[in-house]
């Protein structure tokens, strides 16, 4: 069986090729050409929530399931908060491949599913991006976002003064990028064009209001039913896309509560590949888009079988 480590995942995955995939997985989906079910949510008492997500694109010699592991109380040991492993097997005899090392395989598919919905939803013009957060999903947006609209600034915002600071001089070194530390949620929220809140938060982390019409989020952090980014009166004044309507009436907190509070519908969210193959047409209601996303195994399934290839060459 076939061990592939981050190395390798970095090494053959530039962000370029991750946009494409993840572009492509989604149309596949959309047109009824992958399985991609719901993933399964397994949440111990004050322990892990473990996530299982198993998908196939149809013609990949691959099937393969994700194993997500998240414990916001995890660097008090030292350890991730999020440990991803995803387990590859023949799509015909069902004989296990390879297991891959998934953490920045997610990262990046990640950073990837935002950009793409980036590409479509956000402004033109769009110049200031704002990022909550400073963890491995916040490293792996901000080059995946630059690829899509030409940023002149980029503000960056997380509790910890010294965590953001220290994060806001390393991208603007890693990326010849303009990264300034916000002193308040506030300043992120008032001052983007586009944003990311990629956090853990079981609350809101910005006051919806503050953001303006045309101003597109991206919730893409913390994705359990009781978990919120975003609050309902950004939801309820946004034009809603997911990832998956399915997954997201299923786990998605942000989307679970704005709905029992009666602020949309479920008829009010629009899924991405619908759009990408042109089913769906973003409707002009003006005001922000909210694109909220927990995630698709058939994101991993596809990168996955991907770099599979790459190493077989």
């Amino acid at each position: 069986m076939l061990h592939v480590a981050e190395a390798d995942v970095k090494r053959l995955l530039p962000y370029s090729k991750a946009i494409q995939l993840v572009r492509e997985a989604y149309v596949r989906l959309a047109q009824g050409q992958a399985v991609s079910p719901p993933r399964i949510l397994l949440s111990v008492p004050n322990g892990a929530s473990m996530f299982f997500m198993p998908a196939h694109v149809y013609g990949q010699k691959t099937v393969s399931i994700k194993v997500a592991r998240v414990n916001v109380e995890n660097p008090q040991a030292s350890l991730p908060t999020v440990m991803t492993t995803i387990y590859a097997y023949d799509a015909i005899t069902g004989a296990q491949t390879s297991e891959v090392e998934g953490d920045w395989l997610t990262a990046v598919r990640t950073a990837a599913s935002t950009a793409v919905a980036t590409d479509i939803l956000a402004e033109k013009s769009a110049k200031v991006l704002g990022v909550f957060g400073t963890g491995t999903e916040a490293t792996t947006h901000i080059p995946a976002l630059m690829l899509v609209r030409q940023f002149d600034k980029i503000l960056v915002y997380s509790r910890d003064k010294r965590k953001r600071e220290l994060f806001a001089k390393k991208m603007s070194q890693d990326h010849a990028a303009t990264v300034v530390a916000a002193d308040t949620p506030e300043q992120v929220a008032r001052g983007s064009d586009v944003i990311v809140t990629a956090t853990t938060s079981d609350t809101p982390v910005f006051n919806g209001s503050m953001v303006q019409s045309g101003v597109h989020v991206n919730a893409i952090g913390r994705a359990t039913p009781e978990g919120r980014e975003v609050d309902t009166e950004l939801v309820k004044k946004s034009r809603v896309v997911v990832d998956s309507r399915a997954q997201a009436l299923a786990t998605y907190g942000d989307i679970i509560q704005p709905i029992r509070e009666g602020a949309i519908r479920e008829s009010d969210l629009m899924e991405l590949g619908e759009i990408l193959i042109g089913k769906t047409k973003i409707r002009p209601l003006g005001g922000p888009t909210l694109f909220k996303a927990g995630g698709l195994a058939v994101l991993d399934a596809t990168i996955t079988d991907y770099v599979l290839n790459q190493l077989s060459r």
